[in-house]
């Protein structure tokens, strides 16, 4: 097990250089691996030209990011972190990870959560979710030592349903069974199954995530190529 959190630290480490986080060896698997997708997000955009800063609740900047631990709601005051990105003359990205977000009937945790500023200041300031329609991507990820649970495709799908199609979201796996593939490409949802460092599954995924961003920021900034 300890390897498997080494080569995730590693990677953690890789795409976000200037910065610390709390993880270590001892950590379970499955919560180091969110954080991972988190910095493939960082990754993805930094590739692209963005700049990327980290921030608390407050928008001070920060060094040493404090990350849920537990699923959480982005409004409430406390010393958690995000991070910020800016790319070109969009208005800049929010990264979160493990937050609620409201959809159509239910509210359901983001593993990552990309939202616009204006948005995470609409709900700091009122105290409430972010609203589906609001964000820029949701990505799920599931971390398993055995096949990937076809139950757990299925779960994906019927949260994902209570959502705008606007809402842009990716499924992404280390693991893998056919089952689970089978259930998730009956769906025109992306998903990437096998997505772990130095693979090309991590690849596939960082251009899922630019492809996003690249969607946003052309309705802001024509000249940016991302």
């Amino acid at each position: 097990m300890s390897s498997r959190v080494d080569d995730l630290l590693a990677e953690l480490s890789a795409a976000m250089p200037h910065v610390s986080t709390p993880y270590t060896t001892a950590d379970r698997a499955d919560r180091v691996y969110e954080v991972y997708l988190f910095a493939q997000v960082i990754a993805a955009a930094a590739d692209g030209g963005a700049v990327v800063e980290f921030e608390d609740h407050d928008e001070r900047p920060v060094k040493d990011l404090i990350l849920r631990g537990a699923p959480g709601v982005l409004h409430r005051r406390g010393r958690f972190t995000h991070a910020l990105l800016r790319i070109g003359t969009a208005r800049p990205v929010e990264v979160h990870l493990r937050v609620k977000v409201q959809g159509k009937t239910i509210a359901s945790e983001s593993d990552v959560l990309l939202l616009d500023t204006k948005n995470a200041r609409d709900c700091r300031a009122k105290q409430q979710l972010p609203k589906a329609a609001g964000c820029v991507l949701s990505i799920e990820g599931k971390y398993y030592l055995t096949a990937l649970p076809a139950d757990e495709a299925f779960h994906y799908l019927g949260v994902r349903s209570s959502f705008p199609p606007s809402l842009t979201s990716l499924f992404a796996s280390n693991s893998f069974s056919p089952r689970a593939n089978q259930c998730l490409s009956g769906s025109r949802l992306p998903y990437e199954l096998g997505v772990l460092p130095n693979t090309r599954f991590q690849n596939y995924t960082r251009a899922h995530i630019r492809e996003t961003l690249r969607r946003y920021v052309a309705r802001f900034d024509f000249d940016c190529l991302l």
